[in-house]
């Protein structure tokens, strides 16, 4: 890089970009630069200690509230109506709390602010759930209030857990759908995952889409990973259903293909064009993706593609997930795998074979790097 580009800023930047042709009007490039960043926050996490703290507050505060007789969990309205006066109050703590992010006064009011949105949530979605009787209940109120708040609460990690919430409730309610016909509580299963799938894919890799929901694309992520951990978990640890119901088996083989696809096309996008995945190293990428979904790994494939998504968005913390996630969902595989413990070891020892023969082919290739030599070069 020349010296004097080191200390170029983006202002002028864009300015030299306007004279040399290349985009129409710096004023409005910057304007559209400055929309998609986020506000700024405390580093993440920072923002994960404040949530632990706001959670341990609002649990004790929601127990004095109990022991005090100012709240019956036996009245409904009363707690539809506490839930709202306290959302009110966290709403008016973050309006009091300013701009000046490295204030006592400011990380106080918003450590309160926060703590009463989660007291106020959680009042709002038990009693909605309890007038409802249903589970589906606490789904709608959390999307209810979820939906009411998200563009006025600008906290990130309030609009992370709530967006959250509301995909794990429908998850949750759809595992214990028991009373459903196998078939259609296979189908509402598959659906919901199809969902969730387009929902990461959308918000991750559209250009258009706004900073503000940042968060609601690290939900539907987050969410994903839990239907497919409730995927791998299903053929040994648990049947799903209620107790005392009949409890069905999860398929993952729609789940599975529906990866594999979305990894391959993840593969294009990351290329830049999808017409090179017609190349020779995306071709054989793809055709690893399309193997491991005829094996119905969903879980393996999902984990790769959280890698592969971080790696070209430059997402730290989507590369950490999926490096988290791969050697959980790789025992899951081993251990469903229904042979003897002799015939695991050989999958294992194939697998490290393929593997290490897989690396001194890209290396080869000169793939492993950028312009890198091949071994017939050398």
């Amino acid at each position: 890089m020349h010296k004097s580009l080191a200390h170029i800023n983006a202002a002028q930047l864009l300015g030299n970009l306007e004279v040399s042709g290349f985009i129409e009007d710096a004023v409005d490039t910057e304007n559209f630069v400055l929309s998609r960043q986020q506000e700024k926050e405390l580093p993440l996490y920072l923002r994960a200690l404040a949530g632990v703290g706001a959670f341990i507050a609002s649990g004790c505060f929601i127990g004095f509230l109990s022991a005090a007789d100012i709240i019956s969990y036996r009245q409904e309205s009363g707690l539809i109506a506490w839930g709202l006066v306290f959302v009110a109050a966290a709403m008016l703590l973050q309006r009091l709390s300013g701009n000046l992010h490295d204030t006592v006064r400011h990380s106080f009011l918003m450590q309160s602010s926060f703590a009463a949105m989660a007291v106020g949530k959680s009042l709002f979605v038990f009693g909605t759930a309890q007038a409802m009787d249903s589970g589906w209940g606490a789904t709608f109120a959390l999307l209810t209030i979820t939906a009411a708040t998200y563009h006025v609460y600008r906290m990130s990690i309030d609009r992370f857990l709530s967006s959250l919430g509301v995909l794990i409730s429908v998850l949750v309610n759809i595992l214990h759908a028991s009373y459903l016909p196998e078939n259609i509580w296979q189908m509402a299963f598959n659906g919901f995952f199809l969902m969730q799938l387009a929902g990461t894919a959308l918000l991750f890799t559209s250009g258009r889409i706004r900073s503000d929901y940042v968060p609601l694309a690290y939900a539907f992520a987050f969410s994903l990973a839990a239907s497919a951990l409730a995927l791998a978990m299903s053929d040994s640890f648990a049947h799903w259903g209620r107790y005392g119901q009949e409890k069905h088996l999860l398929e993952p083989v729609f789940a599975a293909l529906a990866l594999a696809g979305g990894l391959i096309a993840l593969i294009g996008w990351a290329a830049g064009d999808m017409r090179k995945l017609r190349s020779e190293p995306l071709m054989l990428a793809s055709a690893g993706a399309m193997l491991l979904g005829t094996i119905s790994a969903p879980g393996i494939l999902l984990s790769i593609g959280f890698l592969t998504l971080g790696y070209a968005r430059h997402e730290r913390l989507m590369v950490s997930l999926g490096a988290v996630l791969l050697p959980v969902f790789l025992f899951f595989y081993y251990y469903n795998l229904h042979v003897s413990l002799m015939e695991k070891s050989a999958i294992l020892i194939g697998s490290g074979v393929v593997l290490l023969a897989g690396r001194y082919y890209l290396k080869c290739k000169g793939w492993n790097k950028e312009g890198g030599t091949s071994c017939v070069q050398k």
